[in-house]
């Protein structure tokens, strides 16, 4: 196993993920757990405190608003900036912003990662192709000044970065709290990433603390490697865990609304003729790869599918089981006579 742990959290995607929950609210699809460490409470005393102070800090609508693909969230402007590229997580956080700068002044195409920037068609009339895109014209309006003007974008984005940073230090948290990824445990590992499908024998898994997803598990899937963001505030054995959070009502009630979203129901549709893979998935329902991505990440959550990579691909597939098994209490619940 090719597995790098780190003490500190990823920055970048700290203050990405702390900017959308000022202004979107709790991110909902992340893997919620039930076996909270010790200093669970002092991280979420210290996150809501964060959150209160930078909602006072000006701009956050303009990069962390979420944009409304085919009416479903799936990014916004600073999701664009930060994601346009391969292996930002490997940019030094001194020089990330100017090395996001020159990355978008001089950009090449096959440079780009393929759920972000190439739903623009730089090939041809790149501005009739943000015009088209199903969002307000303010945000057509940043995609262009972000790909035109890439400097004054950027450094509005880590400004406000930098201002969160200022207030994550006067909290004065105790970096020893950071220790959930200390006491993983390779056997755990192994056992999280078997349940949800994936193989992480070859491919290099970097293993984060998350202060801003303190109370979550959050899984990054890129073409070459994984990120686990641990939450500070989690146990480690959340890693074995972390499928029997929830009690079965609340399988049953997060799998009812999946079922009630177009979208979601025809994925699950689609996945059960054959495995298919992102690409393949937008295609057949005429959406755009990041849009799929939102929807896996919640029929995940539901563990109602499972992943697996082959030939740098990531591949879906329906877990027939569980479906089977919330039919099964559906039909316990509502036809089955108690007495």
């Amino acid at each position: 196993m090719k597995m790098t742990i780190y003490n500190e959290p990823l920055w970048y995607k700290e203050w990405r993920d702390l900017g959308f929950e000022c202004v979107n609210g709790p991110k909902t699809l992340s893997l919620n757990i039930s076996q909270k460490n010790e200093n669970f409470s002092t991280f979420k005393k210290s996150h809501d405190i964060l959150i209160r102070k930078a909602k006072k800090i000006k701009n956050l609508q303009k990069y962390f608003l979420s944009y409304q693909l085919d009416n479903n969230e799936i990014l916004c402007l600073a999701d664009f900036i930060l994601n346009a590229f391969y292996h930002v997580n490997e940019f030094s956080k001194e020089h990330m912003e100017e090395t996001l700068i020159q990355k978008f002044t001089d950009f090449h195409i096959d440079e780009l990662r393929e759920d972000t920037l190439k739903f623009i068609d730089f090939q041809n009339d790149v501005i009739a192709s943000i015009r088209q895109l199903n969002i307000d014209n303010e945000a057509k309006l940043d995609i262009i000044e972000t790909l035109y003007h890439p400097a004054a974008m950027i450094h509005g984005l880590f400004d406000i970065f930098r201002q969160f940073e200022d207030i994550y230090q006067s909290l004065n948290l105790d970096h020893n709290l950071f220790h959930s990824t200390q006491n993983i445990k390779e056997n755990d590992l192994r056992l999280f990433f078997e349940h949800i499908g994936l193989n992480i024998d070859e491919t290099p898994l970097y293993i984060y603390p998350s202060f801003a997803n303190y109370h979550s598990l959050v899984l990054l899937i890129e073409e070459d490697h994984y990120v686990l963001l641990m939450g500070a505030g989690l146990e480690s054995q959340s890693l074995t865990s972390y499928h029997e959070s929830r009690n079965e009502q609340q399988k049953l009630e997060y799998f009812l609304k999946v079922l009630s979203d177009k979208s979601k129901f025809e994925i699950l549709t689609l996945l059960k003729k054959k495995s298919m893979y992102g690409n393949e998935l937008a295609k057949a329902m005429h959406l755009k790869t990041p849009t799929i991505s939102y929807h896996m990440d919640a029929l995940i959550s539901g563990d109602l599918i499972h992943i697996r990579k082959e030939n740098n691909r990531i591949y879906y597939s329906l877990n027939k089981e569980e479906i089977e098994h919330m039919i099964q209490y559906l039909h316990h619940k509502l036809l089955k006579d108690e007495n």
